[in-house]
């Protein structure tokens, strides 16, 4: 699946009893600070150094424990009992051309973890990845006011896969995907205006728990010739039910102690229908020591839905606190009322092990095209832009000795476009750093 992070507009739901007929279509006022996740997302359909360290085109080179996250027919190649650890570092930047950064990010955390014993024709393995990493903190500077957010968790998957090894040719496998956590944010916005001009100063925490939620990955690799590998891999679509609490504190324009007001929300019923996706790809063992690979994969996005969404409002310095405003239905992750589209990842990567005697390492390098979910902002005549896409190079390294291996790669993403509610565009800037740990029994 893909790491992404909540971005809002909809249809209000009616606060009355009886038959409940939805409202007009209308555009909510949305904070800022709900939709400043726009271009931040970086996709990435699996986990590991090696797979990105060769641009993710790794459905059908996958042949060490990460497999099922990319390609779970991969597990078949696994001949030892295995241990594997990934833990990843994120950055992000933003800014306007030829200016300083306005927003930044950064965060770490575990990215994948997993058991893996072969059997005589296969293997399989129970893991834990991390698809959805909340986890880090963030700063946006806009013209008045300054948005920090520290945020920890994520949406994980506590995974069982198993890939067998069909005939001389085939190997086919499979994976259920448990959903479970879920994460917290404290989001603060600052006003830089001098009083009265400015606005107060306001305190949100959010917490999100993610009750349930299943899906499968299914694959197939082919070797037509032995140099060979075709690879196919579906993951199924899967509604999340999630429980929202929200709690804010708004502070006058003097933000003096005590002048403040407050008001809290909960809903366990919103629902999250994240999208399944569909990928090919081809890897070409041209030596013994070099490999190419090339991978394409449709993430069907535009069907991303968040129901029941909601927002809570200031309360007035007298008077009780103002309800929620409940949305019917949303796009997920964007939360705008211009139509999400499907991403579109093109893939390539090449890996060359050197063999030093008993140790092996690996130089691996990767490209890739990113077509993203959002559009750019609309033009002077209200026409939506089209869905840009980001350019990314990938470069990792590694060293096996005996039953040990290291791996790591270095990802850095780029991408100009123009954000919603903006005339100017921005230069985004994304890396990632991965490193691996695997320990092979028996080796």
């Amino acid at each position: 699946m893909t790491r992404v992070a909540l971005a809002g507009l909809g249809l209000l739901v009616p606060r009355v009893g009886g038959a409940q007929e939805p409202s007009p279509i209308v555009r909510p006022q949305v904070a800022p600070d709900e939709i400043d996740f726009e271009g931040l997302t970086s996709l990435s359909l699996g986990s590991g150094a090696r797979a990105l360290g060769m641009g993710g085109a790794f459905l059908a080179r996958a042949d060490d424990a990460t497999a099922v996250s990319w390609n779970p027919a991969g597990l078949s190649y696994l001949s030892r009992p295995e241990l594997s650890v990934v833990g990843t570092r994120n950055t992000f930047e933003r800014a306007p051309p030829g200016s300083a950064t306005t927003d930044r990010l950064v965060g770490h955390g575990p990215d994948f973890f997993a058991i893996t014993y072969p059997l005589s024709t296969g293997a399989v393995q129970v893991n834990y990845q991390r698809v959805f990493s909340f986890a880090g903190t963030r700063e946006i500077e806009r013209t008045s006011d300054v948005f920090e957010t520290a945020g920890s968790g994520g949406f994980d998957v506590l995974g069982v896969g198993s890939g067998w090894r069909i005939g001389r040719k085939l190997r086919l496998g499979a994976a259920v995907n448990l959903w479970v956590n879920g994460y917290s944010q404290r989001k603060v916005r600052t006003s830089t205006q001098p009083a009265p001009r400015g606005r107060g100063r306001t305190e949100q925490d959010i917490d999100y728990d993610l009750d349930s939620g299943v899906n499968f990955n299914v694959g197939v690799l082919w070797s037509p010739v032995e140099s060979l590998n075709l690879g196919l891999v579906g993951r199924t679509p899967f509604t999340a039910i999630v429980n929202l609490r929200r709690f804010r504190r708004d502070f006058g324009p003097s933000d003096s102690a005590g002048e403040f007001t407050q008001n809290t929300g909960e809903r366990s019923d919103l629902l999250i229908d994240l999208p399944g996706s569909a990928g090919i790809g081809a890897s070409w063992r041209a030596t013994s020591a070099l490999t190419v690979s090339a991978d394409y994969t449709r993430t069907f996005w535009s069907q991303g839905r968040v129901r029941n969404f909601y927002q809570i409002e200031p309360t007035p310095e007298e008077g009780p606190a103002p309800e929620a405003n409940v949305f019917v239905e949303l796009p997920y992750p964007t939360l705008d009322d211009v139509d999400q589209t499907d991403t579109q990842q093109i893939r390539l990567g090449a890996e060359y092990v050197l063999i030093l005697g008993p140790v092996k390492v690996p130089l691996r390098i990767g490209y890739f095209l990113d077509r993203q979910y959002f559009r750019a902002a609309a033009d002077e005549a209200g026409t939506a832009g089209s869905p840009p896409w980001f350019r990314g190079y990938t470069a990792g390294t590694g060293i096996g000795v005996g039953p040990v291996l290291i791996d790591a790669a270095f990802v850095l993403e780029r991408g100009d476009f123009v954000p919603s509610g903006e005339s100017l565009p921005a230069n985004t800037r994304f890396t990632r750093l991965f490193v691996s740990l695997t320990y092979r029994l028996g080796s």
